[in-house]
């Protein structure tokens, strides 16, 4: 979570960034960057869960780069006459696009990577527990809220690997479509002035 933590720190740094930069594959306008709640529907093991957490990145054209971070505790779980809660948190990198940034409506995709923990737990107590990897990518659509603020709607598949060690429970039960919601506020262009509403 530390370097999570330096790594968010450090990409927000570069929030409202307006310097064009020499790369191997051309020269990148690099002009703007985001905080953003993310909000994820979906479900661990048939029980439907919210997933909450934040991500930020460095805008790049129409691309972005970041980090993200995600948990939940809100599974309950039974097996073999016991009752466990499920605390399942993830976080790593946060790749995104958009497709005409400037319209008031959008096409928005992005897809994270990320590393973490799945657990049993009882009486706040973790009785089992395994490191998990999860890639979630997702496609939808963004509405331009305001200059600083956009609105991401998707939905998406996430895809975990690393569960082996939780009774009676596969990277299946941890596999599923989500449906997300993003609040993203940053400087998202040059030309804020200049979107077609």
């Amino acid at each position: 979570m530390k370097k999570l933590s330096i790594l968010l720190l450090g990409l927000m740094a570069g929030i409202g960034l307006s310097a064009q930069q020499e790369t191997l594959f051309g020269n990148v306008d690099v002009w703007g960057g985001f905080g953003a709640p993310i909000f994820e529907i979906s479900s661990i093991a048939d029980e439907s869960i919210v997933s909450i957490g934040g991500g930020g990145a460095v805008i790049m054209n129409n691309f972005f780069f970041g980090g993200y971070g995600l948990g939940t505790d809100d599974a309950n779980y039974r097996f073999e006459e016991e009752e466990y809660r499920i605390k399942y948190n993830h976080g790593g990198l946060w790749l995104g696009l958009t497709s005409n940034p400037n319209k008031l409506i959008h096409v928005y995709g992005s897809t994270r990577l990320g590393w973490g923990k799945a657990r049993l737990r009882q009486d706040g107590d973790t009785l089992f527990s395994d490191r998990i990897f999860t890639v979630t990518p997702e496609l939808g659509f963004e509405v331009n809220v305001t200059r600083f603020f956009q609105l991401a709607v998707t939905g998406g598949y996430r895809v975990t690997t690393g569960i082996n060690d939780l009774p009676g429970l596969s990277n299946t039960d941890f596999s599923n479509v989500i449906g997300g919601i993003t609040l993203r506020f940053g400087g998202f262009g040059e030309d804020d002035g200049d979107w077609d509403w």
